[in-house]
C-alpha cells in the first residue's frame, strides 16, 4: 500500500499556509472525483470552484499593472539570428511542400512552366533573393551551429553577436549575387 499511496512531505513551518482549510481541499477533491459520476457531486464541484477566485482575478485584484513581456526587450543578435534559422527553416519547408503539392496535382511540367514564367516576369531578381535568402541563411546558419557543435568554439557573447552579423551579411550578399545571375532560358523542342 506505500507504493500507491507515496508519504505526504512535511509541511515547511516557514512556507505560507494555505488559504483552504484541509477539510474544504479533501470535499473540493471528492466532488471533483465524483463530478462525472454523480450530477448533485458535479453541482457541488461547479458551486466550490466558482466561490474560489481564478487566477486572473486574483492578479486584477492586486491593482499592479501586468507585465508587457517581449514587447520592452530588444533581442540580441544571437536571439535574433537564432529566431531567423527556425523561421527561414519553416519557409523552406512550406516551399518545398508548395512545389511537391503543385508537381503532385498538376505534373512536372506546371512547376517547370510556372517557373519560367516567374523568370521572365520583371519581378524576377525579387523572386529569385526570396529564394535565394532563406535557403542561403539557413545552410548559414546550420553551419554554424555545426562549428559550435562539433569544435565547441564561439561562445562568447561577443563572437556569438559577431557571428550573426557574418550570418546576415554572407547571407545577404550571397544572396544577391545568386539573384543577379540569369541562368539562360530552357528553349521548347519542336
Amino acid at each position: 500500500s506505500t507504493e500507491l499511496h507515496p508519504p505526504s512531505r512535511p509541511r515547511n513551518k516557514n512556507a505560507k499556509k494555505n488559504s483552504i482549510p484541509p477539510h474544504q481541499a479533501m470535499l473540493r477533491a471528492a466532488a471533483r472525483l465524483a463530478a462525472p459520476r454523480c450530477p448533485a457531486a458535479l453541482g457541488m464541484a461547479r458551486r466550490m470552484q466558482s466561490s474560489t477566485p481564478s487566477y486572473t482575478e486574483r492578479m486584477n485584484a492586486t491593482g499592479r499593472p501586468l507585465s508587457p513581456h517581449v514587447t520592452i526587450y530588444a533581442f540580441p543578435a544571437g536571439a535574433l539570428s537564432s529566431i531567423t534559422v527556425r523561421v527561414t527553416g519553416m519557409l523552406l519547408c512550406a516551399g518545398t511542400t508548395g512545389i511537391a503539392g503543385i508537381s503532385l496535382l498538376s505534373g512536372p511540367e506546371a512547376v517547370s512552366s510556372t517557373v519560367q514564367l516567374l523568370a521572365d516576369s520583371s519581378l524576377a531578381p525579387l523572386l529569385k533573393f526570396s529564394v535565394a535568402w532563406p535557403l542561403v541563411y539557413h545552410f548559414c546558419g546550420a553551419f554554424r551551429h555545426a562549428i559550435w557543435d562539433h569544435k565547441m568554439l564561439g561562445f562568447s557573447n561577443q563572437t556569438v553577436r559577431l557571428s550573426s552579423y557574418a550570418v546576415f551579411g554572407i547571407s545577404t550578399a550571397l544572396s544577391l549575387a545568386a539573384a543577379s545571375i540569369s541562368l539562360p532560358s530552357k528553349e521548347k523542342k519542336k
